[in-house]
């Protein structure tokens, strides 16, 4: 669990990169005169379930914040590291299908790779939603200290710096 939190610019960076790293060896797995990889419905519907499963898991989190809800400190660190983890893996995973989708693009007339591009657009779109609801999760896991109240709800008396 990072302390400081994911932020959307490292996660951009990740999947930028895991999209090159993708496009590279996708390119160099064609070249060597072999079929691109298939990915099928499956792959971008599970994804977007993922997704969708972080987002309701983290929502007790969202009710705390509201004050709606009570959550205790051991859910809510499970919660916050299931936010980062699926954030980071949203990256990777959606930046390794958005290469591969890159990589069909000069061909997709040809022996319906325009199809397989699609879906690998899509499963990339996936990822990159699992990574978004993460980051979503993430930010409801913010506590906000109020440093005029004390524990028991008193006002805390203000001392003067030295």
């Amino acid at each position: 669990m990072l302390r400081s939190g994911l932020r959307a610019g490292s996660l951009l960076l990740l999947a930028v990169i895991a999209t090159g790293l993708s496009w590279v060896v996708g390119r160099w797995w064609l070249d060597a005169g072999n079929q691109p990889l298939r990915v099928t419905w499956l792959a971008a519907g599970l994804l977007l379930a993922m997704a969708v499963v972080v987002l309701v898991m983290g929502w007790r989190m969202r009710r705390h914040q509201r004050g709606q809800a009570r959550v205790e400190p051991l859910l809510a660190a499970r919660i916050l590291a299931l936010a980062q983890a699926s954030a980071l893996t949203g990256a990777v995973v959606g930046g390794g299908y958005l290469g591969q989708a890159l990589v069909l693009l000069p061909d997709l007339d040809f022996g319906g790779r325009g199809t397989i591009a699609l879906w690998d657009a899509l499963a990339g779109l996936g990822g990159l939603l699992v990574a978004g609801a993460g980051l979503i999760v993430q930010s409801w896991c913010r506590i906000v200290e109020d440093d005029d109240e004390g524990e028991d709800g008193e006002q805390r008396r203000s001392r003067p710096s030295a």
